[in-house]
């Protein structure tokens, strides 16, 4: 006589990865405050570096911001549109 035991683990798996942290409200409140409040005081030390005659120095930290802008900005689409991409090039 042979006995079979049918073992599920997907109730298993699913008590061991633990609970989800829904963060979509916090990601929501960053953008709309904590990101204009950084551009904001970034303007203002602009402004008044310029008041004080160091244009050169502004220019520099607007080259500066523009760039870490940029980087992150790519490093966000890279990061939304990974799948596309490796499919893109690996076919």
């Amino acid at each position: 006589m042979v006995v079979s035991i049918e073992v599920s683990l997907g109730g298993a798996l699913a008590a061991a990865t633990g609970p989800t942290v829904n963060t979509n409200g916090v990601v929501e409140w960053g953008v709309r405050t904590v990101i204009p409040i950084i551009l904001l005081a970034i303007g203002i030390t602009i402004i008044a570096g310029a008041r004080k005659g160091r244009m050169a120095e502004n220019a520099n930290t607007v080259t500066n911001i523009l760039i870490g802008a940029a980087v992150i900005g790519g490093a966000g689409l890279i990061f939304a549109f990974a799948t596309q991409l490796v499919q893109l090039l690996l076919g």
